[in-house]
């Protein structure tokens, strides 16, 4: 039963201490787009290209506007046992975008 408890604990420490790196890298990232004035999205990889963030009814517009860019395991395909793995990539996306919006799209910043 310890063997479990230290194995959970672990886990959880390992899930907090992910999303603070994620956090940092994001700060990180954006702070760099915006300082070489590169505002393209991040948008999934797949078929139809969606960007996080954005409204959907100028999702096109945006992405024409702003240009696009992939994120590395970001797609259409979700593999069993990553879900929450992918649920932390949306999330990045969506608040990188709406970052970028702020500077080349304004009026498509998804509330």
């Amino acid at each position: 039963m310890a063997q479990i408890l230290r194995l959970v604990a672990s886990l959880l420490l390992l899930h907090i201490c992910t999303g603070l790196v994620m956090a940092a890298s994001l700060t990180e990232t954006i702070e760099e787009s915006l300082a070489a004035q590169d505002y393209r999205l991040i948008v999934r990889g797949g078929r139809g290209g969606m960007a996080p963030g954005v409204v959907e009814s100028l999702q096109a517009e945006a992405r024409t506007r702003c240009g696009v860019r992939y994120l590395e395991g970001f797609g259409d395909v979700i593999e069993m046992g990553k879900e929450a793995e992918f649920e932390q990539r949306i999330d990045y996306a969506t608040r990188y975008n709406r970052r970028m919006l702020e500077k080349c799209m304004p009026e498509a910043i998804e509330r």
